[in-house]
């Protein structure tokens, strides 16, 4: 049975307060951005995963269901470039390199030719739908934590990049995601798991091994 997803809970607000800073772009719910495009294809504007799961992010897919290409773009949008006083019209696009482990800033000039791109190692950047149900999907089949996101009325939300380098698991080339769990309104904890796409495994089943998942309200009590 699919799980009743809610949009974004009250109960996870401060904690996602404090994450915001990590992010390169905003989110905007409603338009996917799975897939490599094609250079000689009509350009068209990407944004950023929502990550609220239910949505169009699916809750419900196995990892050996989710394959990821080498290169995944991520955010595109319109600019005007001025070289040599002259204006340019061109698509900027930031993607993510599977093979190196790198954020990539490519430009293409307004008829999608590329002319320049550069990496970006110092970047953070958001992710894509299929990259936040791949880390739900990792975290569900995680042993430590199977069971306990196996029930039915539970709200996921992926999503916020976790770089530290003091973490062996998402220092630099990591691509590391935060999956939150909830139950029923979303004030109730349920998990706040580390998932590394780059490995594709679970780093951190808890990230506070302290904060135990809270318990499940008696529905018979008055």
């Amino acid at each position: 049975m699919k799980s009743n997803m809610k949009c974004l809970w009250p109960g996870l607000r401060a904690t996602l307060a404090l994450l915001v800073p990590v992010f390169i772009s905003a989110c905007h719910p409603n338009t996917r951005t799975q897939g490599i495009r094609d250079a000689d294809s009509t350009m068209t504007p990407l944004h950023a995963s929502a990550g609220v799961g239910g949505g169009m992010v699916h809750i419900d897919l196995a990892s050996s269901e989710i394959v990821l290409p080498e290169y995944l773009p991520v955010r595109r949008y319109q600019d005007v470039f001025t070289e040599n006083d002259i204006n340019r019209k061109v698509w900027v696009e930031y993607g993510w390199d599977y093979r190196r482990g790198v954020v990539v800033e490519t430009v293409y000039d307004e008829t999608g030719h590329e002319f320049r791109k550069t990496d970006k190692p110092g970047y953070t950047l958001n992710f894509a739908d299929r990259e936040l149900e791949l880390a739900i999907a990792l975290a569900r089949e995680e042993s430590s934590l199977h069971e306990l996101l196996s029930a039915s009325d539970l709200n996921f939300y992926a999503g916020f990049v976790l770089r530290n380098e003091n973490d062996a698991g998402c220092k630099a080339g990591s691509r590391c995601v935060h999956v939150i769990v909830s139950r029923g309104d979303g004030q109730q904890h349920v998990a706040h798991a580390i998932v590394d796409l780059m490995t594709r495994r679970v780093v951190h089943a808890a990230l506070d091994p302290d904060r135990k998942p809270d318990p499940v309200a008696d529905k018979n009590r008055g």
